[in-house]
């Protein structure tokens, strides 16, 4: 078989494996990156149908455009609404947890150094690295999760604003450090050069990010459902990531600064004061999930195909490297433990709940693509680094796995959201609370989910003050998930709509 075939047939298992992770995860709870990882495994380090050398050639490109995809993915789902709300714990939450995880594997590093598992060249300045790549949970292996998992929005909130916020840190706090250590960098003058560097990389990533931001509002206004919004969308993100980078700032933070802003669009739009609202179309969110699903497959193939020792490298140099890694993602989870002891206490969750978020701490693709930035930059003797990374993911990933569907099914009802048959739900107003979907859900909160009119009507879930935005403006409205919401099968206005007709009536004019 050639080459080329073998090539081909990888691919295509890639996706098959991808597709059936997801269907399974769907029935059982189990992460569909399990699968893929494994899928690397074969692939390289048992049947040796990829040289790891080419895989590594191939990083830098692979891993700057996976950094791009997914920020931009969790940054635009980033609601400002919501990270009102959970703002204060899940800051909290975020910040603790990474302090915590870079302060516990700081001196595991340091100890393995001294012993001669790591090279003795490591210091604090390596040790550190290691703390701040893997400082934060992952947001494409959380997000997921708990959208299929019917958890109540005062748990889902909190971890996937914990998630969203951690990978930022991570992908800066590992960029200033890779900086000063880097022999190119010369910030080597202290103290003071490294709150220069660190100044300099926050304000250029920010400042651009919001240019790029608000430039990206204006461009959206006009394009509207062009077949052309999503090229553009992503070609203006590498373009900014380059820029950024070649400034000496955060490309990465100035790529999610972007994506909150574009991702916020509608709100955004109206307060500076534009009259046609823009907002990010469903086309473009429609291939951006298609992209990030093959990235996301591909990228965690590629961490499995990492997990093999190197050329020139025995198994008696590689193990060690290996075992330590797990030994790492145990520690990240013994971190993890006194952090929501603190962040959640005096809160509202139950104590099911918090024994449920002490499991969702699952490290993934930021830190997998941070893994490979040291050696890039030409840091001395950090070539086994993304050994110890991938392991440690793995290791972490497996704890999630195993507690996650376990500990879910503990919870009690009042953190679950109750099943309910739309076929059933009241038309009309739905004055009693009771009927809402959410416990504790105000009777208007429930009413925007109750169908108001029976016919012609057609379904569509989007959120409510979406979906009145876009048929003020007049513009389509995409498929989006949010509550559900009826809106008028034709040129009706909906605003003119009795809540209290029957079918046919109460429509203005």
């Amino acid at each position: 078989m050639s080459t080329v075939s073998i090539f081909l047939l990888c691919i295509a298992a890639i996706f098959v494996i991808g597709i059936a992770g997801e269907i399974v995860f769907a029935k059982t709870g189990i992460p569909d990156v399990i699968w893929l990882i494994l899928v690397g495994i074969v692939l390289v380090p048992v049947a040796g149908l990829v040289s790891k050398e080419s895989l590594q050639a191939a990083a830098p490109y692979f891993g700057a455009l996976t950094l791009v995809v997914v920020l931009f993915e969790g940054g635009s789902e980033l609601q400002l609404g919501e990270l009102s709300k959970a703002a204060g714990r899940g800051t909290l939450l975020a910040i603790l947890g990474f302090i915590l995880a870079v302060a516990f594997v700081v001196p595991v590093v340091l100890g393995a150094s001294a012993v001669g598992i790591l090279p003795e060249s490591w210091g604090l300045g390596h040790a550190i690295l290691v703390g701040t790549i893997l400082g934060g949970s992952s947001s494409v292996v959380i997000m997921p999760a708990l959208a299929k998992a019917g958890l109540h929005p005062s748990i889902s909130n909190l971890v996937n604003l914990e998630s969203a916020l951690t990978d930022v840190l991570s992908v800066v706090a590992t960029g200033v450090v890779v900086q000063l250590l880097s022999p190119a960098s010369g910030a080597g003058g202290g103290m003071g050069d490294a709150g220069l560097t660190l100044g300099k990389t926050l304000g250029i990533g920010v400042a651009l990010g919001i240019f790029a931001g608000l430039l990206a509002i204006l461009v959206l206004r006009k394009l509207g459902k062009s077949s052309y919004a999503y090229p553009l969308t992503l070609g203006g993100l590498l373009v900014l990531f380059v820029i950024i980078d070649e400034l000496g700032g955060s490309a990465a933070l100035g790529i999610l600064t972007a994506a909150v802003m574009v991702g916020n669009a509608p709100t955004l739009s109206k307060a500076i004061g534009l009259a046609k609202t823009a907002r990010l179309g469903a086309n473009v969110k429609g291939v951006h999930g298609e992209i990030t699903f093959i990235i996301k497959s591909f990228f965690f193939c590629f961490i499995g195909a990492m997990l093999g020792p190197r050329e020139g490298q025995s198994l008696g140099e590689f193990f060690p490297l290996l075992i330590f890694g797990v030994v790492i993602g145990l520690v990240l989870f013994a971190a993890r433990i006194p952090n929501i002891i603190v962040s959640t206490a005096k809160s509202t969750l139950s104590k099911e709940a918090r024994t449920l978020v002490s499991v969702l701490f699952p490290r993934g693709m930021a830190a997998g693509v941070l893994a490979l930035w040291p050696h890039q930059m030409g840091i001395a003797d950090t070539q086994d680094l993304p050994v110890i990374i991938f392991a440690a993911v793995f290791t972490t990933i497996l704890l999630f796995a195993g507690g996650f569907p376990v500990l879910r099914k503990r919870l009690p009802a009042s953190d679950l959201l109750p099943v309910v048959d739309k076929t059933k739900l009241p038309h009309g107003p739905a004055a009693d609370a009771s009927q809402s979907a959410i416990p504790g859900q105000s009777a208007a909160a429930a009413n925007a989910t109750a169908p108001v009119v029976e016919a012609p009507f057609v379904q569509t879930d989007v959120p409510v003050g979406e979906a009145q935005d876009q048929l003020a403006d007049g513009s389509a409205l995409p498929p989006e998930t949010g509550l559900s919401v009826d809106i008028p099968f034709g040129p009706a206005d909906a605003t003119a709509v009795d809540p209290n007709a029957g079918p046919g009536e109460g429509q203005g004019g």
